[in-house]
């Protein structure tokens, strides 16, 4: 029967204990690229939602800034108003089925007399139950 002889100091491979001590810093790095992955996830989707609210807001106010006035007609900011539009799709990228709701509210003589303020509020519902909005607010004549 042969004698294995103890490895010499310089020959020795890693021990059992080196291997587990690498295994875990390896682990705690994984999991950390895992976790900044998820969060990257998370803003470019709260990104995406910004961004198609904002476009359906500035549609809504670029819409009433091209009303053009007709002088047998009373004018269109000189009624209070409020205008909601339900179940409206951002992108049309087809990846994401978020609808959005816009409310625009039209209050004439605010901030003074002959200005109308026009408030266009375009809310969504938030992957966690909450809704998001973004409001944008402008004045307009009255004609």
């Amino acid at each position: 029967m042969k004698k294995f002889k103890a490895a010499a100091r310089g020959e020795g491979g890693f021990t059992l204990i080196e291997v587990m001590i690498a295994m875990t810093i390896l682990t705690v790095g994984l999991m950390s690229i895992a976790v900044a992955q998820l969060s990257a996830i998370k803003v470019s989707s709260r990104s995406k939602h910004l961004q198609d609210a904002m476009l359906l807001a500035r549609e809504e106010m670029d819409t009433l800034a091209a009303i053009i006035p007709d002088p047998a007609q009373p004018a269109f900011f000189a009624n209070a108003q409020t205008i909601d539009d339900i179940d409206l799709k951002g992108s049309q990228d087809g990846a994401d089925a978020t609808l959005y709701s816009r409310r625009t509210v039209i209050t004439p003589n605010q901030p003074s007399v002959g200005l109308s303020r026009v408030v266009v509020t375009v809310t969504w519902p938030n992957s966690n139950s909450t809704v998001q909005q973004v409001q944008l607010s402008s004045v307009m004549r009255i004609y």
